[in-house]
């Protein structure tokens, strides 16, 4: 029997440098609804689930939910590993594919590509590559529900509640952890959303691609911002993120 494999979206309105981010549009619907719907399209994933905090603010994440029929799961707005927990119980999860909402540009092909080499090699854990690879914002992490579970019963370090998954990647010798690289390295590009020179250049991107390509993936991104260096100058400033603690396996 196969797992039952669920991907669940963090999400939050209090984000601290542009606060109500993920429901900023994009070629007129919310980023968080940009993001479900491509992280939804990966060929192995059976639900998408939305976990968010608890509290009224939040609310309008799940009212996009709801409308859209994804799964909403609701918790500690910090703790977001018990969240996670949370929701792949609500959810039935036996493996979570993990993806934050302030990725529009999520891929379905590297999805189903980590999901599929996870089951190939019958790990606990599988993720794109930390420091190289493809652009920052296409990031996914695959885990099972069992190994989170673990995780959220033994993890005293803020940074690990926080971030989900550091607690089962700094241990690779005890969970088995398996990164995927690609060729050519474009980790230099930043397809995230955090500040707000991300969301022009989100912006810049989906205007591009719609209505013509609705369903562009990254290697359509990937030609347009070789012909179109501009759009990448709009955040190239911006300093990429760190990640205490990582060791590559």
């Amino acid at each position: 029997m196969s797992d039952r494999t669920v991907c669940i979206i963090q999400a939050r309105m209090t984000s601290t440098r542009l606060p109500g981010k993920v429901m900023l549009p994009l070629a007129g619907r919310p980023m968080l609804e940009r993001v479900a719907e491509r992280a939804g399209r990966t060929p192995g994933v059976d639900a998408v689930c939305i976990a968010i905090p608890e509290g009224s603010e939040h609310q309008p994440l799940a009212d996009v939910a709801n409308a859209a029929g994804w799964i909403v799961a609701r918790g500690a707005e910090h703790d977001v590993l018990r969240r996670y927990c949370v929701a792949a119980d609500l959810s039935g999860a036996d493996v979570v594919m993990r993806v934050t909402s302030d990725c529009p540009f999520i891929d379905p092909a590297v999805c189903a590509a980590v999901l599929a080499a996870r089951r190939a090699q019958n790990v606990p854990y599988a993720r794109t590559a930390i420091d190289t690879g493809f652009p920052l914002g296409l990031d996914v992490e695959v885990v099972t529900a069992a190994a989170l579970r673990e995780a959220d019963a033994e993890a005293a370090d803020p940074y690990e509640r926080e971030h989900v998954s550091p607690f089962v990647w700094r241990r690779p010798e005890r969970f088995g952890c398996l990164v995927l690289d690609r060729r050519p390295d474009r980790r230099n590009w930043r397809l995230t959303v955090d500040q707000p020179e991300d969301y022009r250049l989100a912006q810049a991107i989906y205007n591009e691609a719609f209505p013509q390509t609705p369903q562009f993936d990254f290697p359509w991104i990937e030609g347009l911002l070789q012909s179109r260096p501009d759009i990448l100058e709009i955040n190239a400033h911006i300093a990429k993120p760190t990640h205490v603690g990582w060791k590559p396996a």
